[in-house]
């Protein structure tokens, strides 16, 4: 698949990882993972549970968010941070000089996912039991979006009119658009009809910039898809 900047991914290698984080109980099917991809971009993954909860410290404005957030949420919340905790933890073996926050937003909607004290980037998305986080050193990407949803074949037959797809690549190209409008910063409610996805790439109707895009095969019974813009000296 030609990613448009004349480097071709087919038959790149997908590598995969599985660990066990501690306090988590693995029994059946695995539920935290990790998988690399194009060797630049870290996924992990894992359904929110208290042990990981309690893994991460939260920064002031994160705090301030949770204080307003229901139980469920607030597990889905801190094992995010987790995930990414052990996301920057693989790119950067050693350091513990790393904190994540939510970045200050103008007019009160939600800034961005702020990674501080590494050069790292990051995005995080829930759907259904499942959390996803994408990571990557800012020295292989300047932005970055994930998203996941639940394979549901109700839900890919609303989601295959909306997009005027088959129901088979619905879910897919929804978690690849909104991917796309994440890595971008175009807002929670940014219409995904104006997103167009190629061979590997993906971009927003108007904008110039154009992100490289992946399925990736993550936890099982979810569509993970990642956007991303490659720094230069990667290109």
């Amino acid at each position: 698949m030609s990613t448009g900047d004349g480097e071709d991914l087919v038959g790149e290698a997908v590598e995969r990882t599985l660990w066990a984080f501690p306090g988590v109980d693995l029994v059946g099917r695995p539920t935290v993972g990790q998988r690399s991809v194009a060797e630049r971009i870290l996924l992990g993954w894992a359904a929110p549970s208290e042990a990981l909860a309690r893994e991460a410290g939260p920064g002031p404005v994160d705090a301030s968010r949770l204080a307003g957030f229901s139980p469920e949420r607030r597990q889905a919340f801190l094992t995010g941070r987790a995930v990414l905790g052990r996301l920057l933890g693989s790119l950067f073996p050693g350091s513990v000089a790393w904190t994540v926050d939510t970045a200050p937003a103008v007019g009160g909607s939600v800034g961005p996912l702020a990674v501080r004290g590494v050069p790292a980037l990051a995005s995080v998305a829930y759907s259904g039991g499942m959390v996803v986080v994408a990571a990557a050193a800012t020295t292989q990407a300047s932005r970055i979006g994930v998203d996941v949803e639940r394979l549901d074949p109700v839900r890919a037959a609303e989601l295959a009119k909306e997009l005027g797809v088959s129901a088979t690549e619905a879910v897919p190209r929804w978690t690849l658009s909104h991917a796309v409008l994440k890595a971008g910063r175009h807002g929670r409610h940014a219409d995904v009809a104006l997103v167009r996805i190629g061979a590997g790439t993906g971009r927003v109707e108007g904008a110039s910039t154009v992100f490289r895009v992946a399925e990736v095969e993550g936890p099982r019974g979810y569509a993970v898809g990642v956007a991303w813009q490659p720094t230069a000296r990667t290109r």
